[in-house]
């Protein structure tokens, strides 16, 4: 009988490692490159890079996780999803919080084992807050927006904002969300609230992910509509399509969900060429993306 569910947190969406330093994560080349120690060297307009980066904690919440026969039915700003074809795996109506730093594995509750058979796809429900730690070396000298301290390293503060933050201009000034300086500085948390995918956008549509596709809709929990302003939604509804089903065999005892991490905080900073060339001003360093995949054994 299948009693336990195991969370991985992987470092690569193809691997499972322990070691939280991964090289090549932030390669995009000529501009940002990471070497094997976890060490950042950016060159040139940020513009341009494409570079994110294994968190040392992201921690989230989920409440439902599901295997399905069928696709489940979206959301939408006037009907909420239909999910009659899925059976739970996981049911916390309080909410389980996980941490998937890079390398971890963790048993969570609330599960049920799921009917023998092929499902072909699955669904989370889960918080849309992204609690992150991390604290980064970089090669270059970091400020922190606009005139807080300098150096080679930055790392999260204890603070919390909204995603849709960063689409405005009025930053604080120096940030409350980061800092940089020597490398003596202690990571705490920041706790970004997802309201936005990008400006005026509050549901993607299916993008290739390890293991097939995935779509993602911010919505309330209050109705399970997708919300159409910042700053409202509250949960997370994702829909996975596997390319090789979920096969639940009468021998399986262990589901597994995978995380893929390694990039799932990024920076958020700009060139400032009035400090000198390759010098950058940080406002925060915030979620990236992760995905998932699950197993049976």
């Amino acid at each position: 009988m299948m009693n336990w569910i195991k969370i991985i947190a992987a470092l690569t969406m193809f691997g499972f490692f322990s070691n939280a330093n991964a090289q090549g994560y932030c390669n995009d080349e000529g501009i940002a490159e990471e070497d094997a120690d976890g060490v950042i060297t950016f060159t040139g307009n940020q513009n341009d890079a494409d570079c994110a980066f294994a968190p040392d904690e992201y921690r989230i919440i989920i409440y439902k996780m599901a295997l399905c026969t069928t696709a489940p039915t979206r959301p939408t700003t006037t009907d909420t999803y239909d999910v009659s074809s899925c059976v739970d795996v996981i049911d916390s109506p309080d909410g389980q919080e996980v941490n998937l730093a890079a390398g971890s594995e963790m048993t969570l509750t609330d599960v049920t084992r799921p009917a023998n058979g092929s499902y072909s796809y699955g669904y989370i429900l889960m918080g849309n807050t992204f609690n992150i730690k991390a604290k980064k070396q970089f090669t270059n000298t970091m400020h922190t927006f606009d005139s807080g301290t300098s150096g080679n390293y930055c790392w999260t503060k204890d603070a919390v904002a909204y995603s849709s933050d960063s689409d405005n201009s009025g930053w604080t000034n120096p940030s409350p969300l980061v800092e940089c300086g020597g490398s003596g500085g202690t990571a705490g948390t920041y706790g970004e609230l997802l309201d936005q995918f990008s400006p005026g956008e509050y549901a993607v549509e299916a993008v290739p992910v390890t293991g097939g596709t995935l779509s993602a809709d911010l919505i309330t929990d209050a109705n399970g509509l997708v919300v159409t302003t910042t700053e409202t939604a509250d949960r997370l509804f994702g829909v996975q399509t596997f390319t090789t089903p979920v096969v639940i065999a009468p021998s399986s005892t262990v589901f597994t969900v995978s995380f893929g991490v390694n990039q799932a905080s990024s920076l958020w900073y700009y060139e400032d060429l009035s400090l000198g060339a390759n010098q950058y001003q940080v406002y925060a360093i915030g979620s990236g993306p992760f995905s998932t995949s699950m197993t049976a054994n």
